[in-house]
Parts: C-alpha cells; sequence; structure tokens
C-alpha cells in the first residue's frame, strides 16, 4: 500500500512537470506574431514549403486544389468592386495582385469579404515593391473550347516577408 501511494504521488508529480514544461513551450511560440500563424492548428506560415512561381507554372497539375507558399515582389495591385450579389451575397472588392520572384510572374486573387483570407494583413494593403509570402489555393481552371488551361490561385493568408 505503502508503494502505491508513492507511485502516484510520483505520476502526478511528471504530470505537473509535464503540463508546466508544455505550458512553457506554448508560451515561448507566442513570442511569434500571431500574423504568421496559418489555420485552424496555428502552422507558422513559414513551415511551408515556398514553392517557386515558375514551378507552378510548368506544372499546375501538381498543385491542383492544394494550399502552397509563394512569396515574391509585389509588381502591381489592382482592386474592383464586385456588385453581383450571387456570388456571395453582397457586394465585395476583389484584389488581383501580381507576385514576381526570379522564376516567373503569377496573379493571385484576394475576394476581400467573400474569400478565404484569413490574415490580418488584406491584398489592398499591399504596396507595389514589397516583397509579401501568400498562403494560396491553386485551381486550374479548363474551358472546354480552350486547348491550354489557367491557374487561377486564390489567397487563403498573406503576410510582408520577414528577414
Amino acid at each position: 500500500m505503502h508503494i502505491l501511494r508513492i507511485r502516484i504521488v510520483l505520476l502526478t508529480i511528471v504530470f505537473i512537470v509535464t503540463g508546466f514544461i508544455c505550458v512553457q513551450r506554448e508560451a515561448a511560440t507566442e513570442d511569434l506574431p500571431r500574423s504568421s500563424r496559418v489555420g485552424p492548428f496555428r502552422i507558422p506560415l513559414t513551415s511551408y514549403e515556398r514553392i517557386p512561381i515558375g514551378t507552378v507554372l510548368a506544372h499546375p497539375d501538381r498543385y491542383h486544389m492544394r494550399e502552397i507558399r509563394l512569396a515574391g515582389t509585389v509588381t502591381s495591385t489592382q482592386t474592383e468592386l464586385i456588385t453581383n450579389r450571387l456570388i456571395c451575397g453582397r457586394a465585395h472588392e476583389r484584389t488581383t495582385v501580381t507576385v514576381e520572384d526570379d522564376s516567373g510572374q503569377i496573379e493571385v486573387i484576394d475576394q476581400g469579404a467573400c474569400g478565404r483570407n484569413i490574415s490580418g494583413f488584406k491584398a489592398p494593403m499591399l504596396k507595389v515593391g514589397q516583397q509579401a509570402d501568400f498562403l494560396v489555393l491553386i485551381m486550374i481552371a479548363t474551358s472546354p473550347n480552350a486547348p491550354s488551361t489557367s491557374v487561377e490561385a486564390t489567397i487563403c493568408f498573406v503576410d510582408l516577408v520577414r528577414d
């Protein structure tokens, strides 16, 4: 009976210490800015592999319906008001951002209030010349009459590149 009590006390101490270590580790990871955390598991954006734009454009079928990380320099932005309420039930802004890296350039789309961008940093806030990280959903748009496919990249998360 005495050994059982000692065992219970030791297990209790181990659980308390383990819980304390986990709390300390979580507090340490909170030093990263909240804007760099993505999704329900709060994974840092930088933990996603950065895919060169040229690779995405050369092999879009590899990335179809996948979220991938792109990074590059913003070369242009264009925001337009979408008044078609059938898309999401209300008028909203859609911003098209052209991003360029060493391997190519691509347009990424932020659907504004109707989109998937969960970051606090929205595409209309981007300025030409800024370095940005994007988590985008890649979709291949095909048309029955067109022989080629087009790649559509929808912004899920955007943040400025941190050095």
